[in-house]
Protein backbone atom coordinates (compact mmCIF):
# COMPACT_ATOMS: atom_id res chain seq x y z
CA UNK A 1 0.00 0.00 0.00
CA UNK A 2 1.57 3.11 -1.10
CA UNK A 3 1.70 5.89 1.62
CA UNK A 4 0.20 9.32 1.11
CA UNK A 5 3.25 11.93 1.96
CA UNK A 6 3.27 13.82 4.59
CA UNK A 7 1.97 17.66 4.47
CA UNK A 8 4.53 19.87 5.22
CA UNK A 9 4.84 21.44 8.61
CA UNK A 10 3.47 24.67 7.87
CA UNK A 11 5.32 26.12 11.33
CA UNK A 12 8.62 24.85 10.31
CA UNK A 13 10.84 27.47 9.09
CA UNK A 14 13.29 27.99 6.12
CA UNK A 15 17.16 28.67 7.36
CA UNK A 16 16.41 31.84 5.59
CA UNK A 17 13.52 32.82 8.05
CA UNK A 18 16.61 32.40 11.15
CA UNK A 19 19.16 34.23 9.49
CA UNK A 20 16.58 37.39 8.79
CA UNK A 21 15.79 36.89 12.77
CA UNK A 22 19.11 36.71 13.84
CA UNK A 23 20.18 39.81 11.40
CA UNK A 24 17.29 41.64 13.14
CA UNK A 25 18.70 40.51 17.03
CA UNK A 26 22.17 41.39 15.70
CA UNK A 27 21.39 45.07 14.19
CA UNK A 28 19.42 45.74 17.75
CA UNK A 29 21.32 43.91 20.63
CA UNK A 30 25.17 43.29 18.69
CA UNK A 31 26.60 39.41 17.99
CA UNK A 32 26.36 38.32 21.91
CA UNK A 33 22.64 39.13 21.32
CA UNK A 34 22.32 36.31 18.59
CA UNK A 35 21.65 33.13 20.54
CA UNK A 36 19.49 30.41 19.66
CA UNK A 37 17.41 29.98 22.96
CA UNK A 38 16.48 33.77 22.09
CA UNK A 39 15.81 33.24 18.23
CA UNK A 40 13.81 29.62 19.29
CA UNK A 41 11.82 31.96 21.34
CA UNK A 42 11.56 35.03 19.00
CA UNK A 43 10.54 33.22 16.09
CA UNK A 44 7.68 30.56 18.19
CA UNK A 45 9.69 27.80 17.53
CA UNK A 46 12.28 25.05 19.31
CA UNK A 47 15.55 24.90 19.11
CA UNK A 48 15.44 21.69 17.57
CA UNK A 49 14.43 23.50 14.78
CA UNK A 50 16.98 25.91 14.58
CA UNK A 51 19.65 22.70 14.55
CA UNK A 52 17.86 21.38 11.66
CA UNK A 53 19.08 24.41 9.30
CA UNK A 54 22.77 24.79 11.22
CA UNK A 55 25.26 22.89 12.81
CA UNK A 56 25.85 25.25 15.07
CA UNK A 57 25.51 29.28 16.24
CA UNK A 58 28.95 29.53 14.02
CA UNK A 59 27.09 28.69 11.12
CA UNK A 60 24.16 30.97 11.48
CA UNK A 61 26.74 33.54 11.93
CA UNK A 62 28.52 32.64 8.54
CA UNK A 63 25.05 32.41 7.23
CA UNK A 64 24.72 35.62 8.42
CA UNK A 65 27.84 37.33 6.93
CA UNK A 66 27.07 35.73 3.28
CA UNK A 67 23.13 36.91 3.33
CA UNK A 68 24.40 40.27 4.02
CA UNK A 69 26.90 40.41 1.70
CA UNK A 70 24.78 39.15 -1.09
CA UNK A 71 21.70 41.66 0.21
CA UNK A 72 23.97 44.82 1.24
CA UNK A 73 26.75 45.08 -1.49
CA UNK A 74 25.87 42.43 -4.81
CA UNK A 75 21.87 42.85 -5.33
CA UNK A 76 22.00 46.48 -4.98
CA UNK A 77 24.89 46.38 -7.96
CA UNK A 78 22.87 44.26 -9.61
CA UNK A 79 19.74 46.48 -9.73
CA UNK A 80 21.91 49.56 -10.43
CA UNK A 81 23.44 47.97 -13.34
CA UNK A 82 20.05 47.03 -14.48
CA UNK A 83 18.90 49.95 -14.97
CA UNK A 84 18.93 52.51 -17.95
CA UNK A 85 20.93 55.40 -15.61
CA UNK A 86 24.13 56.99 -16.58
CA UNK A 87 27.21 56.05 -14.42
CA UNK A 88 26.92 59.29 -12.47
CA UNK A 89 22.98 58.78 -12.03
CA UNK A 90 24.15 55.40 -10.98
CA UNK A 91 26.29 56.99 -8.56
CA UNK A 92 23.42 59.67 -7.27
CA UNK A 93 21.29 56.34 -6.85
CA UNK A 94 23.52 54.91 -4.98
CA UNK A 95 24.61 58.10 -2.63
CA UNK A 96 21.13 58.96 -1.90
CA UNK A 97 20.19 54.80 -1.11
CA UNK A 98 21.40 56.05 3.35
CA UNK A 99 18.64 58.72 2.79
CA UNK A 100 15.35 56.18 1.68
CA UNK A 101 14.11 55.74 5.22
CA UNK A 102 13.29 52.51 7.79
CA UNK A 103 14.69 49.79 5.51
CA UNK A 104 18.05 52.16 4.92
CA UNK A 105 18.07 52.87 8.71
CA UNK A 106 18.04 48.81 9.22
CA UNK A 107 20.39 48.54 6.92
CA UNK A 108 22.78 50.97 8.65
CA UNK A 109 22.44 49.37 12.55
CA UNK A 110 23.18 45.86 11.02
CA UNK A 111 26.50 47.15 9.21
CA UNK A 112 26.82 48.84 12.12
CA UNK A 113 27.02 45.75 14.25
CA UNK A 114 28.63 44.07 12.08
CA UNK A 115 31.30 46.44 12.16
CA UNK A 116 31.30 46.19 16.01
CA UNK A 117 31.36 42.40 15.60
CA UNK A 118 34.26 42.59 13.16
CA UNK A 119 36.96 44.45 15.99
CA UNK A 120 36.37 40.93 17.41
CA UNK A 121 35.87 38.39 14.94
CA UNK A 122 38.12 37.26 12.02
CA UNK A 123 35.65 36.10 9.69
CA UNK A 124 33.32 39.09 10.41
CA UNK A 125 36.81 41.27 9.75
CA UNK A 126 37.37 39.42 6.57
CA UNK A 127 34.06 39.71 5.50
CA UNK A 128 33.67 43.04 6.10
CA UNK A 129 37.17 43.66 3.90
CA UNK A 130 35.69 41.68 1.06
CA UNK A 131 32.53 44.17 0.94
CA UNK A 132 34.55 47.52 1.66
CA UNK A 133 36.89 46.62 -1.44
CA UNK A 134 33.82 45.87 -3.75
CA UNK A 135 31.78 48.47 -2.89
CA UNK A 136 34.99 50.52 -3.49
CA UNK A 137 35.86 49.20 -6.56
CA UNK A 138 32.29 49.25 -7.92
CA UNK A 139 32.11 53.02 -7.00
CA UNK A 140 35.79 54.00 -8.77
CA UNK A 141 34.24 52.10 -11.67
CA UNK A 142 31.53 54.30 -12.09
CA UNK A 143 33.14 57.01 -11.62
CA UNK A 144 35.54 56.33 -14.32
CA UNK A 145 32.74 55.95 -16.45
CA UNK A 146 31.67 59.43 -15.52
CA UNK A 147 35.87 60.31 -16.79
CA UNK A 148 37.66 60.65 -14.28
CA UNK A 149 41.15 58.77 -14.41
CA UNK A 150 41.81 56.04 -12.67
CA UNK A 151 44.17 57.47 -9.20
CA UNK A 152 41.03 60.59 -9.40
CA UNK A 153 38.09 57.63 -9.35
CA UNK A 154 39.95 55.99 -6.25
CA UNK A 155 40.44 58.40 -4.48
CA UNK A 156 36.77 60.22 -4.97
CA UNK A 157 35.53 56.43 -4.24
CA UNK A 158 37.30 56.66 -0.74
CA UNK A 159 35.41 60.05 -0.03
CA UNK A 160 31.80 59.11 -1.62
CA UNK A 161 32.31 55.57 0.36
CA UNK A 162 32.70 57.95 3.27
CA UNK A 163 29.75 59.56 2.55
CA UNK A 164 27.78 57.15 2.24
CA UNK A 165 28.68 55.46 5.49
CA UNK A 166 28.03 58.81 7.37
CA UNK A 167 26.32 61.13 5.38
CA UNK A 168 22.92 60.46 6.93
CA UNK A 169 24.79 61.95 10.64
CA UNK A 170 25.85 64.99 8.70
CA UNK A 171 22.61 65.98 6.97
CA UNK A 172 19.27 65.99 7.59
CA UNK A 173 16.59 63.55 5.11
CA UNK A 174 14.60 66.31 3.88
CA UNK A 175 17.97 68.68 3.02
CA UNK A 176 17.83 68.01 -0.37
CA UNK A 177 19.75 71.17 -1.44
CA UNK A 178 22.85 70.10 1.27
CA UNK A 179 22.72 66.72 -0.23
CA UNK A 180 22.51 67.62 -3.89
CA UNK A 181 25.79 69.85 -3.29
CA UNK A 182 27.42 67.06 -1.82
CA UNK A 183 26.71 64.74 -4.78
CA UNK A 184 27.42 68.07 -7.50
CA UNK A 185 31.60 68.75 -5.67
CA UNK A 186 31.71 64.66 -5.54
CA UNK A 187 30.98 64.84 -9.68
CA UNK A 188 32.81 67.77 -10.65
CA UNK A 189 35.62 67.18 -12.58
Amino acid sequence: MARTPAKPDSTRLDSKAWVTAATDILAEQGIDGVRVEILAKKLGVTKGSFYWHFKDRDALFKAILDEWRRSATLRIIARLDQTAQTPAGRLRHLINLPFQGARAERGADVELSLRLWSRSDPRARAALGEVDQLRLRYIAGLLQDCGFDPPAAQARAVLAYAFIRVGTTLIAPNDEDALTACLDALLKP
